[in-house]
């Protein structure tokens, strides 16, 4: 304990340099830790994705539709058990910056689909006898005040479903039974939308139920087959390879971050380097009395990593703790339709603080050694 306090009155020496030391590890536990969360959410989108459903998309883009008649000859494809299918409606709630998903999907056949979509059987049955009822997700509920019963009214966001706002009420709150669905988005019936859309018969994706996972790459060769040399090819994945693909558009995210973080981490390495470096400079006088009074080259060595470590866990347990208080797409808004949830988790918090006590280990060891090999005589010399 004794020593503990004597490190605690080193890193108070100089306040102003103690503090932002622990700031810069802070950041960088917080960025590390954020970047994780973003990156781990994308996964367990991917991760949670059903094996038996596939994904079928026009092959040049997702933005692209495909007409309704898809639906018969899909059916027919040999493996292909249930099918349903959805649009981006992309609507503006009062103001363009109150963004949230939107999907008009065939109700009946995509509640089916997805068992993930925890509704009660009152609400369920509402909002398929509503012909322009809605359902949202319970964190969107949360967001935006959305209660059953009220009424929300979307600017058209797309002009192919014309210039007039739609009017919908809002039937049930789900929950979302799983990572493939998320609680930050709107249903509402395909049927509503198609009938005012100035093109008629028009599907973003169709959602296929297959018999056998093992034959998912076959039925989807399938399927891209019949439409082979037709003006609206099409490219069909499994679930996962779907919610994949979606994270590839934002470009090689692992790459990316995780550069990020490396970046963040070296360069606050070497500002905790710094300091401890400075701080043993200016201590050369103490370190020669306390090795005059007798204390052993080894204490004099854990006295100055010790006062690294400190500060850098210290501000490693700041960054976490802001991150996982602050970083939540849910409570930022910005999940919902293909942007899965993300928060800090328990255990990227804790890498998160494992780095800080590796920069802090690292920083305080060159200085530490130095502190500990240096001679009284030469020490004293230094100062004189």
């Amino acid at each position: 304990m004794k020593f503990l306090s004597l490190i605690l009155k080193s890193a108070r020496r100089s306040k102003r340099r103690t503090a932002l030391t622990a700031l810069s590890v802070a950041v960088a536990v917080f960025l590390f830790s954020s970047l994780r969360a973003v990156l781990d959410g994308f996964n367990a989108g991917a991760a949670g994705s059903s094996s038996t459903r596939i994904i079928t998309i026009r092959s040049t883009s997702l933005i692209f539709a495909m007409p309704s008649s898809h639906t018969n000859v899909i059916r027919g494809v040999d493996g292909v058990q249930d099918l349903s299918w959805a649009n981006w409606f992309g609507g503006i709630y009062k103001d363009p910056q109150n963004f949230f998903a939107q999907f008009a999907v065939d109700a009946e056949s995509y509640l089916r689909m997805y068992p993930e979509v925890l509704l009660s059987p009152d609400e369920k049955q509402a909002f398929l006898d509503d012909r322009t009822g809605a359902i949202v997700g319970d964190g969107l509920a949360r967001t935006y005040g959305f209660k059953v019963g009220d009424r929300i009214v979307l600017q058209v966001g797309i002009p192919i479903y014309g210039s007039q706002d739609f009017t919908f009420t809002v039937r049930g709150i789900y929950k979302a039974g799983g990572t493939a669905v998320d609680n930050q988005s709107m249903l509402f019936h395909w049927k509503y939308a198609d009938e005012r859309a100035i093109e008629k018969g028009q599907i973003g994706w169709f959602v296929l139920q297959i018999n056998d996972p093992e034959r998912a790459a076959a039925i989807a060769a399938d399927i891209d087959q019949k439409f082979t040399n037709t003006p609206y090819e099409t490219k069909t994945n499994t679930e996962q390879q779907f919610m994949a693909s979606f994270a590839s558009m934002f470009g090689n995210l692992n790459l990316l971050l995780g550069s990020i973080a490396f970046a963040v981490v070296v360069t606050t390495l070497f500002v905790a380097a710094n300091t401890m470096a400075m701080s043993v400079r200016e201590r050369t006088t103490e370190i020669a009395v306390m090795r005059t009074l007798g204390f052993p080259s080894q204490v004099i060595f854990f006295f100055i990593a010790g006062e690294g470590l400190l500060i850098s866990v210290l501000g490693g347990l700041i960054g976490a703790g802001l991150a996982m208080l602050i970083v939540n797409g849910e409570r930022l808004g910005v999940t919902g339709g293909f942007v899965p949830a993300f928060g800090v988790s328990t255990t990227n918090a804790l890498i998160g603080v494992g780095i800080s006590a590796g920069i802090g280990v690292v920083a305080g060891l060159v200085p530490a050694t130095l502190a500990a090999r240096l001679k009284i005589v030469d020490a004293l010399r230094r100062v004189a």
